[in-house]
């Protein structure tokens, strides 16, 4: 992070949270009320607090804070256990760390992983241990092959996403169809090729190379040599965190850009574009599920109570946090219930507005159908300030064929 630097943000971050009772690895939110023999309900965060995608779990934590409070820390008159735990970007930590949580706090309900590779590694302990479990991942698998009954996708389906990027920058961009796709090595970036590929024909776009890379690789110029002399005119990437950003620097310092355009298939943006000298950023093309620009009263009130409480707009990661913990709890309202069947009964087919604008969860697949959004980054002198990266120029929200989600059967409770 940048202005606000990473270290000042987890500061301001831990003592918020620690203020409003959030603070700790386990910590109740509020405590017991006085006098009250009410049981607290344990709500799990599972966070990259190290590791690849560490440099998102600031705004993830602060999101989530924020939906609890505005909730008053509170649920159906129970006060809300708030439990977080390091799942280090790790699949393997983080079946464990869930396993370890549920057996020793009785956890019913996890809002992450954030990572696509551990929140696929993690389903079947959802599914095997009923905790409904809501997430918000670039892997079309958890509403898809992994699909289950207490599992549900809180972000736009790949296809979406996809969709809604190559639509709106081939309508901006018609003389940009040679395309060099960059690709992270593990679940997301599998499920973003795919899709690519999948839709490039649909919109007249030519693949002309493809290269994979290690989750947290840190140098990019070979692969940035090779998209350059492939003669591609525009490189679009599925990769995420500070491996994007190094990426977009690499092909920056290369001459690639901003002579030509770069895609950035599925971001958090500003986790990621403070990281970046704003000239960079020029003619960089951005998917996203959620940007604060976005004009809903919920989201208003979120970004105007988020730049107060940390001094800077949220992210996808700050957002994806916030609207998941919120959609949780108004379940839970829903079904006045803290059971996790009910709970999945009350989500199950559930129309509402939120975050974002309308939502609506396929009780076929728990897939969260709500818009995605496509961002045109700005040159430094358009920018209003430090945080105006750029402007949503279009949004989609298309849903997946029937014949191409593979989600089956969602199965039993």
């Amino acid at each position: 992070m940048s202005e606000l630097s990473r270290r000042e943000f987890i500061k301001l971050a831990g003592a918020t949270a620690a203020a409003a009772g959030l603070g700790g690895l386990s910590t109740a939110c509020g405590g017991l009320v006085p006098g009250s023999a009410q049981k607290e309900l344990p709500i799990f965060g599972m966070w990259p607090l190290t590791g690849a995608l560490a440099d998102h779990a600031p705004g993830l934590k602060a999101g989530m804070t924020l939906a609890l409070e505005e909730f008053g820390n509170k649920i159906l008159d129970r006060p809300i256990k708030y439990i977080e735990r390091d799942d280090e970007t790790k699949a393997d930590v983080g079946v464990r760390r869930l396993e370890e949580t549920i057996e020793s706090d009785n956890v019913k309900f996890l809002i992450g992983p954030w990572s696509s590779g551990v929140a696929v590694a993690t389903a079947d302990v959802v599914k095997r241990r009923k905790v409904v479990n809501i997430v918000s991942v670039g892997t079309e698998e958890i509403s898809g092959a992994r699909c289950n009954r207490y599992a549900f996708q809180w972000a736009a389906q790949a296809y979406t996403a996809i969709d809604t990027d190559l639509q709106h920058f081939m309508r901006l961009n018609p003389n940009n169809k040679k395309w060099y796709l960059l690709i992270a090595d593990y679940a997301f970036g599998h499920t973003m090729e795919k899709y690519v590929k999948l839709l490039a024909p649909k919109y007249g776009i030519e693949i002309v190379g493809t290269d994979r890379h290690p989750l947290d690789e840190k140098e990019m110029s070979g692969y940035a040599t090779k998209a350059i002399n492939s003669g591609a005119n525009c490189v679009c990437m599925a990769n995420f965190g500070l491996t994007a950003v190094q990426a977009q620097r690499t092909l920056f310092n290369f001459g690639f850009t901003p002579k030509n355009p770069v895609i950035w298939t599925w971001s958090v943006l500003v986790e990621e574009m403070t990281n970046l000298q704003q000239e960079m950023c020029e003619n960089l093309w951005i998917g996203t599920s959620f940007y604060y620009t976005i004009d809903t009263p919920i989201a208003k009130a979120f970004v105007q109570k988020y730049r107060e409480r940390y001094k800077q707009p949220p992210g996808y990661a700050g957002g994806a946090a916030y609207g998941m913990t919120r959609i949780l709890l108004r379940a839970i309202e829903k079904a006045k219930s803290t059971e996790p069947a009910d709970v999945v009964k009350a989500m199950e087919g559930w129309e509402v507005d939120d975050l974002v604008g309308p939502m609506k969860i396929d009780a076929k697949t728990h897939q969260m159908w709500r818009p995605y959004f496509f961002v045109k980054c700005k040159k430094k002198a358009e920018m209003k300030d430090q945080y105006d990266y750029g402007d949503v120029v279009g949004t989609g929200n298309v849903q997946t064929p029937d014949d191409v989600m593979q989600c089956k059967s969602i199965g039993e409770l």
